[in-house]
């Protein structure tokens, strides 16, 4: 099972469901999850659709397999809890997934798309929550940072 959290329009969900035997979109906002719901079903498949800000997912402990953020990470208020409460439904060999825009011009950033933000601020507050850093891949502006559960939350 996949999670799309932030899904916002379904864009990233649409085509999770696609690909994924089972996938959940999340987002705090209730029209952004009636837009996805309308996007999945264009795309003829299905998903699940949560209203949440992430700091109380219902969901089952150790049910995911690979939790997506794209450029929601730096949205996020809570990050410390939101992180306790994926790595609670993170299965023992799932992945969080998150992409956010690291490199630009910094002069536009967040007026041209999602602002740009430190990618070792980031690595550094996964780590603290207890995920080990995977690997971290270059994609144009963004950075693709793959994490997993430290062995001591296994």
């Amino acid at each position: 099972m996949v999670v799309d959290f932030g899904c916002g329009t379904g864009f990233f969900t649409a085509y999770l469901a696609k690909i994924a035997s089972s996938t959940v979109g999340i987002d705090v906002s209730p029209k952004m999850i009636e837009k996805a719901r309308e996007n999945v079903k264009k795309n003829g498949s299905s998903a699940e659709f949560l209203e949440s800000d992430g700091t109380d997912i219902r969901l089952e402990s150790e049910s995911i397999d690979l939790i997506l953020l794209v450029h929601v990470f730096h949205e996020v208020e809570n990050r410390p809890r939101v992180l306790h409460e994926f790595l609670r439904i993170l299965n023992q060999t799932g992945r969080l997934v998150i992409v956010e825009k690291t490199r630009g011009i910094k002069k536009f950033s967040g007026i041209l798309g999602p602002p740009i933000v430190e990618l070792n601020d980031v690595i550094q507050e996964i780590e603290r929550a207890e995920f080990a850093l995977a690997e971290s891949i270059p994609s144009g502006k963004d950075t693709i940072i793959v994490a997993r559960k430290t062995a001591s939350c296994r």
